[in-house]
């Protein structure tokens, strides 16, 4: 079973997967072939943000064969009470709170009349359900104990104030999610997406960050995950 690890940074590469002996980061969205385990792996650098991530695995979804891709990066999240920093967690959905027609405060998903794309007779619209359990068991791997469930939001730019949750339900932000999990909806591939919380959604104060420990959170958990 061969399987990709999505990552977005030089930095989080480094921090995450140096460490268990990765070879050196990929350049120019290129990936790198890894054997790790028993497992082999495709090591890919998506870049920052939706349209980088798309387009890195979508080039290589088109020349390769992989069996999944799990997507492993850091998060910022709404309420530290329900995700602290350096916890860990797992997409149940990802939303794109930025598609739709903006009426006044909001924006509808669905003002445009017509959806993002339609996938397997389904259209999306701004947003993906997954299965992170059932897709870490098709890729035989094992989710850490303490990782916490939730709905994903990814944006194209993040915000340097105090901003409201895209919706009640909402669990985490990141930049790339949506994205990777579109284009693995769209080749029929399971996807799997891992962060750890860095930092409280539109806080500046240091006491709302603490990327260090989230980065070597997420290292400590991918050798579990991968088992």
């Amino acid at each position: 079973m061969s399987l990709c690890l999505a990552i977005a940074t030089r930095k989080e590469y480094r921090a995450v997967l140096a460490p268990l002996g990765a070879p050196a980061a990929p350049v120019d969205g290129r990936p790198v072939s890894w054997r790790h385990g028993g497992r082999d792996m495709t090591l890919l650098l998506t870049g920052v943000g939706p349209v980088a991530a798309a387009a890195t695995l979508g080039r290589l979804l088109g020349a390769e064969t992989v069996d999944g891709v799990v997507n492993l990066g850091l998060a910022g999240a709404y309420d530290l009470s329900a995700a602290p920093l350096t916890a860990l967690v797992t997409a149940t959905a990802e939303t794109l709170p930025e598609y739709g027609l903006r009426r006044e405060d909001t924006i509808d998903p669905r003002g445009l009349g017509f959806p993002q794309l339609t996938v397997a007779g389904e259209p999306v619209y701004d947003r993906l359900d997954l299965s992170p359990t059932a897709a870490a068991v098709a890729l035989g791997l094992t989710l850490p104990a303490a990782t916490v469930p939730g709905v994903f939001a990814s944006v194209a730019g993040v915000a340097a104030l105090p901003v409201p949750r895209p919706a009640p339900d909402r669990l985490a932000e990141n930049m790339e999610g949506f994205a990777l999990a579109l284009v693995c909806r769209l080749a029929g591939v399971p996807f799997l997406e891992l962060r750890a919380v860095s930092n409280r959604v539109g806080a500046r104060p240091p006491v709302d960050w603490d990327l260090p420990g989230a980065l070597a959170a997420l290292s400590r958990a991918v050798p579990l995950l991968l088992g």
